[in-house]
Parts: structure tokens; sequence; C-alpha cells
């Protein structure tokens, strides 16, 4: 047998092969990470600070969760830390954006919890 069609064999036969959910679930949710990718052309206004943090959570929780189960899944470690890492990267363009706008670091804090912080709701009164 040529090395491929083993490689090949090895794979599909494998505890997180394309047979089993451990492939299909990591595989489909490359999905967020590449919506994620595609939010870094949206206004930093539009985009959603607390729908970052969580993913920023889930996805570190699921990275480290990915190398205690037993099968290991490479695939979950890989999309959960690119998932954080682009979560990551939009809380820091948020923390930027909110910081030039001349916020406290409590307000950039609320913002990115709650979606409004103190001044954009009085601001918005007037």
């Amino acid at each position: 047998m040529s090395t491929v069609r083993i490689a090949f064999k090895r794979f599909w036969q494998s505890e997180t092969g394309p047979k089993t959910v451990h492939f299909w679930a990591p595989t489909l949710k490359w999905g967020l990470v590449v919506a994620g990718l595609s939010d870094a052309r949206r206004p930093v206004e539009k985009v959603s600070g607390a729908q970052n943090l969580s993913l920023l959570a889930t996805a570190a929780i699921w990275t480290r969760w990915s190398f205690v189960i037993t099968p290991k899944n490479n695939l979950l470690a890989a999309v959960n830390a690119f998932l954080a890492m682009t979560a990551g990267f939009h809380l820091l363009r948020i923390a930027d954006y909110r910081i030039r706008s001349e916020d406290s670091i409590g307000e950039m804090c609320k913002y990115v919890i709650n979606g409004t912080s103190e001044k954009t709701i009085k601001s918005s009164t007037n």
C-alpha cells in the first residue's frame, strides 16, 4: 500500500476521524472563526464586546479541555485557539476605540459587558 493510502486509512479509522462528532463539531466551528475574521471589516462600534468576551472565555476553556479529554482532539484545540485569538483581537479593537474616545477603563469595561456606557447613554438622551 502507498503511504498516502495508509495515512488516509489511519485518519478514517481514527478515534477523532470523520466518522465521529470529534471531527465534525470542530470542523463546522471554523465557521465562527471565519465570521470573526470577516468582522474585522466592520466598524468597531458595530462589534459586540459581550459576544466576543463570551467567545474568548469559551474558546479558552475548550482549548484547554481538548487536551484533557480522551481522545485528545487537536482539531478542537486548533479551532478554539483561533477563535480565542479572533475574539481577543476584537476586544482589543473595542478597548482601543473606547480609550481613544476618552473613556475611562471602567467605562470601557462597562461598554464591553453591557454594550453601552454611562457616557453613551447620557449623550444620547440630550
